[in-house]
């Protein structure tokens, strides 16, 4: 996988923009927690001994008769979580379209970042993870490890994975709060949703979810009939009948089912966007889309 000049000639035009402050390892483009020499103005406090006289403000003295120094906020860097479903609904051959989607929103998404000094830490649910990766010139390797982790999901990855548990172990990793985007087709039970994200908000993460839909998800039209099925996700083989009342049944339980995921995300604040695929679209295109609509990258 490779990104064109002209979809790197757009990602140039976006950056990173945070909802929270956090601690950050080095100076960076974002509002830090913490306090010190900054250039935007946070609040007053008590002089104390051993401060630097010219952190007072004179100004105030004059008015007030009492010493109060300035602080700033600093400006430091915020590390981004990429989050891979992994899992064979994505990466089967017939729904390879979601897993060629999603790596280009994780590679788009790693560009801005990695441009504004924001380090990348990519984990796919039951698949590898990477190092950190830091710097513009550090995109090539993340375009690397995203090429090897296709090739590992695609031949070697286990049928069967456990989403949660994948998670739960991806959350440990993590060396501090941040930014985490999971992207998934989240065509799992609510619960599972549920605890796969509640894993990323016990480290204190600010979360996007991403949902990537194939053609194959949103409708059944393609298996009227008696049909032989296989199951992605555990290889269990069933052989099922689709008549239209069958068909308009899935389509109101897929609805019901995103709009239940809809409602987890607004209700644990976390932002959450669906882009449902056709098999005549620029992935690239669909992916710079996707980015901008989340309201992550500005």
């Amino acid at each position: 996988m490779r990104l064109s000049p002209h979809t790197l000639k757009l990602l140039d035009a976006l950056a990173l923009r945070s909802r929270r402050s956090f601690y950050g390892m080095r100076q960076g483009a974002h509002r830090s927690q913490r306090r010190g020499h900054g250039v935007e103005f946070a609040e007053y406090r008590n002089y104390e001994l051993g401060d630097n006289p010219r952190a007072i403000d004179w100004n105030l003295f004059s008015r007030s008769d009492k010493l109060y120094v300035k602080r700033y906020l600093e400006e430091e860097n915020v590390e981004l979580y990429i989050i891979l479903d992994g899992s064979r609904s994505l990466t089967h051959t017939s729904l390879r379209l979601k897993w060629d989607l999603a790596t280009r929103i994780a590679a788009c998404a790693s560009y801005i970042a990695l441009a504004t000094q924001d380090p990348v830490t990519i984990a796919v649910l039951g698949g590898p993870n990477s190092t950190s990766y830091w710097g513009g010139r550090a995109f090539a390797p993340l375009l690397q490890f995203l090429n090897a982790a296709t090739e590992y999901v695609v031949s070697d990855a286990p049928e069967n994975i456990d989403v949660v548990d994948e998670a739960r172990r991806a959350a440990t990793r993590t060396r501090f709060p941040g930014i985490c985007l999971v992207i998934s087709d989240f065509l799992f039970p609510t619960p599972s949703i549920a605890a796969t994200l509640a894993s990323f908000r016990a480290r204190n993460m600010e979360i996007h979810a991403i949902q990537v839909l194939g053609p194959l998800d949103s409708t059944l039209t393609n298996l009227e009939g008696s049909s032989a099925c296989l199951d992605s996700e555990t290889g269990e083989a069933r052989g099922i009948e689709i008549s239209g009342a069958a068909e308009e049944t899935y389509s109101r339980l897929l609805v019901e089912h995103n709009e239940a995921l809809r409602s987890h995300c607004l209700s644990n604040q976390i932002s959450y966007v669906s882009t449902t695929l056709t098999d005549d679209v620029q992935l690239e295109d669909v992916a710079i889309d996707t980015i901008k609509r989340m309201g992550l990258f500005v």
